[in-house]
This record gives C-alpha cells, sequence and structure tokens, in this order.
C-alpha cells in the first residue's frame, strides 16, 4: 500500500516491515530530536493488549502512537474512575508535522475505543491537541526525561 492512511496492529501482528517504519520513527523523534535517554522499548510494546497505531504506508510511519493496559497505580484524577487505556509514545515526523496526523491517530483510537476512560502524559507544550479531543489535564506539570509533561485524562 504506497497511500498515507490510519493502520493498526497488535505485536504479534505486524510486519517486520511495518515495525521496522515504527521504530525509526520513534527512533528520529525520541533518540536524535529530543535527546531521550530513557529506554524507549520498555517492554510494554510486546504486550497482548497494546495497540500500535501509525499514519503512514505500509513501510514508513510518519506518525505514531501506542495505546498501552494502565500499569498498576498509573495515575490519574482522585474520584476519577481508573484508566482503561493509556497513550503514549506519540510521535510525528518533523518534515509532516502541523499537518493534523497526530490529531487523526488520536481521534482513531477514540473512535474505536472512545467509550473508556484514558489518560496519558503530554509534553505539556502539545497538551492542546488532546485538549481538542476531550481530554483534561490534571496534576502539577512534571519533568520526564528533560521534557515537562502534564498528566491528562479523559473519562
Amino acid at each position: 500500500m504506497s497511500e498515507h492512511s490510519v493502520h493498526r496492529a497488535r505485536w504479534g501482528r505486524l510486519t517486520t516491515d511495518e515495525l521496522y517504519g515504527i521504530v525509526v520513527l520513534r527512533n528520529r523523534v525520541f533518540a536524535l530530536e529530543q535527546r531521550v535517554t530513557a529506554e524507549d522499548f520498555d517492554g510494554r510494546d510486546r504486550h497482548a493488549d497494546t495497540e500500535h497505531w501509525w499514519f503512514g504506508t505500509d513501510t514508513r510511519a510518519v506518525g505514531y502512537l501506542r495505546l498501552v493496559r494502565p500499569a498498576p497505580g498509573e495515575p490519574h484524577p482522585d474520584g476519577a474512575v481508573p484508566p482503561a487505556w493509556v497513550i503514549g509514545r506519540v510521535a510525528t515526523d518533523p518534515a509532516h508535522r502541523g499537518r493534523g496526523i497526530a490529531g487523526r491517530l488520536v481521534a482513531a483510537v477514540l473512535d474505536e475505543h472512545g467509550d473508556e476512560p484514558f489518560v496519558l502524559h503530554a509534553q505539556e507544550y502539545v497538551a492542546g491537541l488532546y485538549e481538542r479531543h476531550g481530554f483534561v489535564r490534571f496534576g502539577e506539570p512534571y519533568e520526564e526525561a528533560g521534557i515537562r509533561h502534564v498528566g491528562m485524562h479523559r473519562p
């Protein structure tokens, strides 16, 4: 498939070309651009419930996010229903930014799972993207991997 579109797969269904495209994008954004030194591949990519969502072709991802089940004790607002999903590792190729790719991926996830509660840990400068999709900030901003983040939830 050569046309850019939204794709999703769980670990066992990813082809080697799809996985390669995802790894290249995540490395480009998190390691090379943002200089994050924390381990990107934490084992959660391979969990049975983890969903990999990307925008691009079968061999090249220009946008990506992963959807994981929450870890025990996952932060969420006091009094709120615990999250069913955590959105993370959101990345857009620098050459494709400003085209709504991350928003399309978030919208696709919400179309599929929107009746379930979510949390995410947004880099603060892009929190508006998630607010446009009904996410609300909670807690105080914090530093993670040297980047200012804010907790967000969508009941």
